[in-house]
């Protein structure tokens, strides 16, 4: 949920609760009859009551939008700033997401057949606090399916060894085959 829409649900429940408070004393005789029967003609017979409904009223539908809207990656955000690994006794342990971003890189670019490597770091919910999206340039006579595999292998050795974390879910996709120098094995003659 954005802040536009944090914001519009904070002003709208602070309505709502005034009218149930108003409510409330109205259902046990705290207002005089006379009172909010006054009152209640006073409101009804003005314009800005019409303005009023149909703030509730666009509020109510943009509140209705976001229930129903569909996000492509649910509980995830991509992440900027610090990521908190460990909270405990010692301290809090921090690392920067161009850190883990850089660690992430740099093994994916060791497996054979990846030539380049751009990586994003999501926050999601759960054991592992990060996902990784790791977008890779593939050489041509490269499998896909078999780099793929080694590259969430290597990265997750390398998070394991400088991060100490376990089983970061890694999602490559391959953005680019390109015509590169084939490393073979050479025969001995």
């Amino acid at each position: 949920m954005g802040i536009l829409r944090r914001l519009i649900l904070l002003f709208y429940v602070l309505a709502v609760l005034a009218a149930l408070v108003i409510c409330a004393g109205v259902c046990l005789d705290f207002i005089p009859e006379a009172v909010w029967q006054k009152e209640l003609n006073n409101i009804i017979g003005r314009q800005e009551t019409l303005a009023g409904l149909a703030v509730m009223a666009l509020a109510s539908l943009i509140l209705l939008t976001g229930i129903f809207s569909r996000k492509s990656d649910k509980g995830m955000s991509l992440i900027s700033g610090d990521v908190h690994l460990e909270i405990g006794k010692p301290g809090e342990v921090k690392v920067t997401v161009p850190a883990i971003v850089g660690v992430v890189e740099r093994a994916a670019v060791t497996v054979g057949g990846v030539r380049a490597a751009e990586a994003s770091v999501y926050r999601q919910d759960g054991e592992v606090p990060i996902k990784i999206r790791l977008a890779i340039i593939l050489s041509q006579g490269f499998s896909a399916p078999r780099v793929s595999e080694n590259v969430t292998t290597t990265v997750n050795d390398a998070l394991r060894t400088a991060l100490e974390l376990e089983n970061v879910p890694v999602e490559v996709k391959v953005n680019e085959i390109t015509h590169a120098i084939i490393e073979r094995d050479k025969r001995v003659v």
